[in-house]
């Protein structure tokens, strides 16, 4: 009887760490920072057992569609470069870029130095505590939560004694609030996210530098060669625009426009800068 009760209690333990705790939060910023217009998107963040995942709404979407077999809107764009993984309570983030074929998978350490204030608000029937920190070269203003029971935020925000749910920064290039939160009893697998970690090429800062220059330099041979195939002439970018020897001088100063406009990073000590 003592042996199936043990038992029973580490059956439950397997089950609970199984359980996936979904934030999910409306993130707003500005892709060019000369610019008042503000983009706005949704963010998951998952964590699930010991390992917290932090990735764009639209590979949720788009992992339910293929699995009940419905064609994908033409609005659709998988092609964010933000898919951000690591373990509860570490400083070590595997961060993976598409640039539209390829899949950059960087390792990066980072971590915040909060100064905790008194100030505490009321939002959606959870007490939120302010907190401060300069990180990435931006000045950042917190609020969280201890009615959670994690240490995390979104993007690579962690640190606090309890949950993120709102965080921005004082010139108002980024700003992430907590929309939803919810429980899944099943662990949520995602093969967009699943197929990123699996094909990414691991790389270090310089060369993940050095090859987001080289896509700078001509996207359209950099897209056309990550194919497999150089001699293609036609091809498709990740939002549907079919590229040929009638459009490719066209398409590719259009890409060099957009790298070198939306250039506004979260840590902007990670900026690079294009000529």
């Amino acid at each position: 009887m003592k042996t199936n009760f043990i038992f029973l209690i580490i059956l439950c333990s397997v089950y609970g760490n199984a359980q996936t705790h979904r934030f999910i939060y409306d993130v707003e910023y500005k892709k060019d920072s000369t610019m008042n217009l503000t983009t706005k998107e949704n963010y998951h963040l998952d964590i699930t057992g010991n390992e917290v995942l932090y990735y764009t709404r639209d590979y949720f979407i788009a992992d339910s569609l293929v699995a009940n077999n419905i064609p994908f809107p033409k609005e659709m764009k998988l092609n964010t470069s933000t898919i951000i993984k690591h373990q509860k309570g570490s400083s070590d983030f595997s961060e993976y870029d598409l640039l539209e074929n390829t899949i950059l998978g960087l390792q990066t350490k980072d971590s915040q130095i909060w100064k905790l204030s008194t100030d505490k608000k009321l939002v959606k029937d959870l007490i939120l505590q302010k907190a401060t920190t300069t990180w990435g070269g931006r000045n950042w203003i917190a609020w969280f939560t201890t009615e959670f029971p994690f240490q995390e935020g979104p993007y690579k925000f962690h640190g606090l004694p309890g949950l993120i749910t709102e965080i921005s920064d004082d010139k108002n290039n980024y700003k992430f609030s907590l929309a939803k939160s919810e429980k899944i009893k099943e662990p949520a697998g995602n093969q967009y996210l699943e197929i990123a970690h699996q094909m990414s090429v691991p790389v270090t800062w310089e060369k993940y530098k050095s090859a987001k220059l080289k896509y700078y330099e001509s996207p359209v041979n950099f897209i056309k060669n990550g194919t497999g195939n150089s001699s293609n002439n036609e091809f498709y970018l990740n939002d549907g625009t079919i590229v040929n020897s009638s459009n490719s001088r066209e398409v590719n100063d259009r890409l060099r426009n957009i790298i070198k406009k939306y250039n506004n990073p979260i840590n902007l000590n990670k900026a690079i800068f294009y000529p």
